[in-house]
């Protein structure tokens, strides 16, 4: 039986809280402790930094050792996270306001750190375009509402009745929406058909 839950409670920390330290959701957290999958390694190497353990403690493979109170009294004062809830929206049609409370899913803690400048959500991705740029179906990503355009990133964008997820590129006065799948043919736009709502600033998969 691995440590986490023992370690996590000595901290004083929250499943939730944890999460946000590991950018990971709370149903993750639980099925670490419990064993139902499999610790990744970067997850594990996470923990480790945080518990300021070894991954070999952490796996149970070493001789139990109580943290001294000292210890547990300094790693609680630093390590704790301030989050916020970022609502999760699936995809909606054009029309409907993307926070509108009957699109939000779930609610997401997230390191206040990384949502500080402006308004944020998740979406959940629907399809396998975006998968050269590691982004699968089924992942979720975290958006940035905005409606300015910069070449060569990944925007959430609104045409007609669809919500598409597309890496964007200016081509004059239109807009090419270019899907990192070679599966799939680029589209070009002009600009008055396009609703830009936000910019992608991570992805991640959901436990």
């Amino acid at each position: 039986m691995n440590r986490i839950k023992e370690l996590r409670r000595a901290m004083g920390v929250t499943q939730d809280e944890l999460g946000a330290m590991l950018s990971v959701q709370k149903a993750a957290v639980s099925k670490y402790e419990n064993e139902k999958v499999r610790i990744p390694q970067d997850v594990l190497q996470k923990l480790a930094g945080i518990f300021g353990v070894s991954a070999d403690h952490i796996l149970g493979r070493d001789e139990v050792k109580p943290l001294p109170k000292d210890l547990r009294d300094r790693i609680r004062a630093s390590s704790r996270v301030e989050t916020v809830l970022v609502p999760l929206v699936g995809m909606v049609h054009a029309g409907e306001p993307m926070l509108a409370e009957e699109n939000i899913t779930d609610m997401i803690p997230v390191a206040a750190g990384e949502v500080y400048d402006g308004d944020h959500f998740f979406m959940e991705v629907v399809g396998d375009c975006m998968t050269g740029d590691y982004i699968a179906e089924g992942a979720i990503v975290l958006v940035k509402k905005t409606s300015d355009l910069k070449d060569g990133y990944i925007y959430v964008v609104r045409m007609e009745d669809e919500v598409l997820l597309r890496r964007v590129k200016r081509i004059k006065k239109s807009i090419a929406l270019i899907p990192s799948n070679p599966a799939y043919d680029p589209m070009i736009v002009t600009e008055g058909d396009l609703e830009i709502i936000g910019r992608v600033i991570e992805s991640r998969l959901r436990h």
